[in-house]
């Protein structure tokens, strides 16, 4: 009866969760923050910065060292303005026909071509060839090339290809050399204005300059030799008609002069009637037709020669100029895949299939061109006979009327037509020689280049800031990567999306909850000789685990009213790995308010709370054992009778964390060696364990028996708690069969370790057999939120000098 008083004034505290009814809470929770989601970017920053960090490290050394190995490059630029017109030295329609190529016609779509058309001629392959040979370079071509690799960085030889017999197409240049050269220049427009910057990079400042001044000089002069060269061509045709016209002129002099002197004619003015009036209008018109047929005759004889790139017209067209730089540009790709690949390679053949289509393309366009000049002769030559015809028949006319006066008309008419040609293609050959003395040009250049002071190459701030962030970007592209194929268990989230269960706990890493100062406590419980209970009582601890007397605790295990131990005998020691029992009868460090936790969470988690509570988890090494005892430790402190049973009975551990001895224990209850449940009490007040005993060889059917049934039954009635250590649910069917058992069961995770679809099968398998999941204990969690943070810079963070006692801290120093 006394016993029973004392047993319900201990169980005092407990009695309102114990015995509470139900209640209805009818109040509604909050919807879950919507800011979820960049709270989970920033923790999964925190959690993989070292990965994020490593990466940008990495790539900025790696783009340092570059920097500091790279050979550096100069960059010459001279600026070349090209004007939309060039000098007249014409006039009228001579000087449209023979202006310079680089005038620009009115429209805007011809003056964009235009200026395109300049572009492509600063980088045509010819004026390049021309660059090389006045600059000696195809000679020291290693000493100019520009090389992104650093100089101790060599290819390999059996890389590299054995050139063709003739590399350089018979231009003196190998097609190689031309293209590493256009590598290495740079034509850019300035933006709103009519220059041009001509770059080119070498790793000598000096050689820079001078090959930017020289490919401008050069693209100056091959734009005037264009132009003179068509002047001479149409220069040498007039000349050759203007000996033609002197003798015609002295011929009708000559015949005009007999018919005089034959009809005893005087020059007078004759009267003119309309038809006389016609013949002059018709010879009039005959001149000009003369005129323009003679002009279009010097082109044409320029087609009859088959000279079609001299011709004005295809200097003049765009078009024609971009599809031969085109094929400039093939032929080089070409004879570059000529040098390293056979004709057979696919690339090869198909850039031939390409350089025959470009080739193609020009002469069609070139073709038409010279059509049009064709028809325009013909059309010309046509209009020019047809008045002849119409001068003749008039002529006839005036001589059926007025056969002396019709003939004389005829002759002189002949004679001014004549002279009039003369003196017209004599202006067009004085104004060509003026024009072919004069050295003006649309295009000149504006400023030469300087050598420069500073490399272009590397840019080495550029490139840096370039890494930092692609490194950043790389990195945290990574830890996403990581993150998404990261299946284990980190968070209370995590748990509640595989499994659905709350989290009841998180238990704290204990080496990253209190720092330094309290991982000397975890060594010195380890190097402790039997278990430290934290805080202290005000009795003795003797052999049946009651409390009496004034003694202390010893590190040896030893305990009672005098300092000896009796009872059941002495306690082995802990084993140091093991992890330490957090809770006792006084104060606890703050690593065992997770515990408490969890106490709080089992007794109000239902309207009647679980008694017997198994704790198990899905796989081993989760911390199981280290969660039933502390759990079990923190409801005895609030006065509860708790029985912890060890029913793993493969790999045993709670005798070890608790101090007592491994056998008897249950399996040997289980097995008929002992009468009775061998309950051993533990220092822990209101906590008793039933140890696993000595290994069975059947575990599975001995917990299936109704010895188990009968056990749990009893215990019901001694205890207010019994909690089951159980092995993983996943490994054997032990836990699944002791959870029909159980009024709860408790899983227990690791983070960063148990993997959610573990935990997930685990729970349908506890569902499937009839166990009712109470919740998830989260263990090794972090400890950077709520009381942890807060005690771990506070007082209880200083616990561990408080709480080590004498012997102990002594020990660590030593």
């Amino acid at each position: 009866m006394k016993g029973s008083t004392d047993m319900t004034e201990n169980h005092q505290p407990l009695a309102p969760y114990l015995m509470r009814p139900p209640r209805r809470w009818d109040a509604t929770l909050p919807p879950e923050n919507e800011g979820g989601f960049v709270q989970d970017i920033l923790g999964l920053l925190r959690r993989r910065w070292q990965i994020i960090a490593k990466t940008a490290g990495a790539l900025f050394t790696l783009t340092l060292l570059y920097c500091v190995l790279a050979t550096p490059a100069y960059l010459g630029s001279a600026n070349v303005l090209i004007e939309g017109k060039g000098p007249e030295v014409l006039s009228g329609q001579d000087a449209n026909a023979a202006q310079s190529p680089f005038n620009i016609p009115a429209s805007l779509g011809s003056k964009y071509d235009y200026y395109l058309t300049q572009f492509t001629l600063l980088q045509s392959p010819s004026l390049v060839r021309r660059v090389i040979e006045e600059q000696g370079l195809a000679k020291n071509a290693a000493h100019w090339q520009v090389s992104y690799l650093p100089s101790w960085v060599k290819i390999p030889s059996f890389l590299h290809v054995a050139p063709p017999p003739n590399p350089d197409n018979g231009t003196g240049v190998p097609a190689p050399v031309v293209s590493q050269y256009l590598k290495q220049l740079t034509i850019l427009p300035v933006r709103g204005t009519r220059l041009v910057s001509v770059q080119f990079t070498t790793p000598d400042p000096k050689l820079s300059a001078a090959v930017a001044n020289a490919h401008a000089q050069l693209f100056v002069k091959a734009g005037l030799e264009r132009l003179y060269e068509s002047m001479d061509q149409i220069r040498t045709f007039l000349q050759t008609k203007l000996a033609e016209l002197q003798t015609r002129m002295q011929e009708a002099e000559t015949k005009l002069m007999k018919f005089q002197a034959a009809h005893n004619l005087l020059p007078v003015v004759l009267q003119k009637d309309v038809a006389s009036e016609r013949l002059m209008d018709l010879s009039k018109r005959l001149t000009e037709a003369q005129g323009q047929l003679f002009a279009l005759e010097a082109e044409y004889q320029i087609v009859e020669r088959g000279n079609y790139d001299s011709l004005p017209a295809v200097l003049h067209s765009p078009l024609i100029q971009n599809l031969r730089e085109n094929y400039d540009r093939l032929e080089v790709e070409h004879a570059l895949l000529a040098l390293k690949f056979r004709p057979t390679y696919p690339p090869l053949r198909q850039l031939s299939g390409q350089l025959d289509h470009a080739h193609k393309l020009l002469e069609q366009e070139t073709a038409k061109v010279v059509k049009g000049v064709e028809a325009k002769y013909l059309a010309s030559k046509a209009t020019t006979e047809q008045l002849k015809n119409e001068l003749e028949a008039q002529r006839k006319s005036l001589l059926a009327r007025k056969d002396v006066e019709g003939e004389f008309l005829a002759l002189t008419s002949e004679v001014e037509t004549t002279k009039a040609l003369h003196d017209n293609l004599l202006a067009r050959i004085k104004d060509l020689n003026v024009a072919g003395q004069s050295s003006l040009s649309n295009i000149t250049v504006a400023e030469p280049a300087v050598a420069p002071q500073w490399p272009s190459f590397p840019a080495t701030k550029l490139f840096l800031i370039l890494s930092a962030v692609t490194g950043l970007l790389l990195g945290t592209g990574i830890a996403f990567l990581r993150e998404s194929s990261d299946l284990t268990i980190r968070d209370a989230r995590d748990i509640h999306r595989a499994t659905g269960l709350g989290t009841l706990a998180v238990v704290p890493n204990f080496d990253g909850v209190l720092g330094e100062r309290n991982a000397r406590l975890r060594r010195a419980l380890g190097a402790a000789a039997g278990l430290v209970r934290f805080g202290s009582g005000n009795g003795h601890t003797n052999g049946n685990g009651h409390a009496n007397g004034n003694g202390h605790a010893h590190a040896n295990g030893h305990a009672n009213g005098n300092g000896h131990a009796n009872g059941n005998g002495a306690k082995p020691a802990a084993d140091p790995a093991s992890p330490p029992l957090l809770l006792g009868n006084g104060s606890v460090p703050p690593p065992a308010e997770a515990y408490r936790t969890l106490r709080t969470a089992l007794l109000l988690s239902r309207a009647i709370s679980p008694r017997v509570i198994l704790v198990s988890s899905a796989t081993g090494a989760e911390g199981k054992t280290t969660t039933a005892v502390n759990m079990a430790a923190a409801l005895a402190t609030c006065g509860a009778k708790v029985l912890l049973v060890d029913a793993d009975l493969r790999q045993p551990r709670c005798h070890t964390t608790l101090g007592v001895a491994p056998s008897p224990g249950l399996g040997d209850y289980l097995t008929g060696r002992v009468a009775e449940e061998p309950i051993q009490t533990t220092h822990v007040e209101n906590l008793s364990l039933l140890a696993a005993g000595h290994p069975a060889p059947n575990p599975t059917e001995l917990l299936t028996s109704w010895l188990m049934c009968k056990l749990l039954q009893d215990a019901r009635e001694r205890f207010e708690f019994v909690v089951l250590d159980s092995p993983p649910v996943l490994a054997v069917s032990d836990a699944l069969l002791l959870a029909n058992l159980a009024d709860g069961v408790v899983f227990v995770a690791e983070s960063g370790r148990s993997r959610q679809d573990d935990a997930r099968l685990a729970i349908e398998r506890v569902l499937q057999t009839g166990g009712v999941p109470v919740g998830v204990v989260l263990n090794r969690g972090r400890g950077d939120e709520g009381y942890y943070r807060y005690y771990s810079n506070g007082p209880a963070a200083r616990s561990a000098d408080e709480i080590l006692p004498p012997p102990a801290r002594d020990q660590e120093k030593a």
